[in-house]
């Protein structure tokens, strides 16, 4: 006699976006965000030690809100801003946190909670989530552009995140686009991400400033950027400049990527993502130009799909790569 066995309960994943302002965080179950949580980040969040206790905190809040209990947690999965060596689960550098050099982060968090902890740059997460969960979905290679604060990316080649020799492929907001172009916090000069980001706009709005009437509050305004999207919309010539040139950059830079990778897909994600319509004319005709034509037209760029959950959702993702052998 063949007896039935109950059906196993799908596992509940702790998945947390830690970004350079603010920490979303989820209890994730089969792909679907189950409960959900933002933290902002504070000036005691800066230090290794700091961020370990927000992040503890964060992970039990969540648990109280999902009424799960800690130790029926299958995995935390983590996307961190910054480059990130992966199988380490150590974050190499942060450039909007100094003190994160060379933080162990992963070992901190499994000593102090007791639980598997995946680690990977937030960027690599997401194209993980896109791959798994959003726009990537049934292709072998593509890649992946998230448009913030700055410009970071992921390569999925072969049917997997490619990490490289040492787990920090991928930093594609630091290909050069202008030869001794504004500085940058990696330590080079014209990087895509000084131009073709939430930095960048607020680079030409600073450049157009001529008469020094903006303050440092108004420039760091993190409204900023899509109160110039509107502006451009609504017909304002010098915005609708800014965009322009915004898209002119990106071109420069996603024809750089397709000469290497020759991928059929780019996805442009984060939030100056939604910008596309100001920004998107000027990328599409400039990019057959910007190498073989043969190779850059056939490329789609095309938005993301999973937007605002795509963080969250590419974190537990590093949780089940980890546990199909992959990582």
């Amino acid at each position: 006699m063949k007896v039935s066995q109950p059906p196993q309960e799908s596992a509940t994943i702790a998945a947390i976006d830690l970004g350079a302002t603010r920490i979303k965080a989820g209890l994730v179950v089969d792909g679907v965000i189950r409960t959900s949580t933002t933290t902002v980040l504070g000036p005691d969040d800066k230090t290794q030690d700091g961020i370990v206790l927000r992040l503890d905190a964060v992970f039990h809040d969540l648990c109280a809100r999902g009424n799960v209990d800690p130790s029926a947690i299958a995995a935390i999965g983590i996307g961190a801003a910054g480059a990130t060596r992966h199988v380490e689960g150590i974050i190499a550098h942060s450039p909007n946190f100094p003190a994160w050099s060379e933080f162990p982060l992963r070992r901190l968090l499994v000593e102090r909670l007791g639980l598997p902890v995946h680690l990977d740059n937030d960027a690599n997460a997401l194209t993980l989530g896109e791959a798994r969960f959003g726009a990537g979905r049934g292709y072998r290679d593509f890649v992946c552009l998230t448009l913030g604060s700055g410009v970071g990316g992921g390569l999925f080649l072969n049917g997997q995140v490619y990490r490289g020799a040492f787990g920090m492929a991928g930093e594609l907001g630091h290909i050069t686009v202008v030869p001794e172009g504004f500085p940058c916090n990696c330590g080079n000069r014209g990087c895509l991400e000084q131009y073709a980001s939430a930095t960048g706009l607020r680079n030409r709005v600073r450049r157009d400033d001529l008469f020094g009437g903006l303050t440092d509050t108004a420039l760091a305004d993190p409204d900023l950027p899509r109160r110039l999207f509107e502006a451009a919309r609504a017909g304002d010539e010098r915005c609708r400049g800014y965009f322009d040139d915004f898209g002119y950059h990106l071109a420069i830079g996603i024809g750089t990527i397709l000469q290497v990778l020759n991928v059929r897909l780019v996805i442009l994600a984060g939030g100056l993502a939604r910008a596309l319509p100001a920004f998107g004319p000027r990328l599409m005709a400039e990019l057959p130009g910007r190498g073989y034509p043969c190779v850059n037209s056939v490329a789609d760029v095309v938005p993301c799909a999973l937007w605002e959950d795509g963080g969250v959702l590419g974190a537990a993702a590093l949780v089940d790569e980890a546990q199909a052998g992959k990582s």
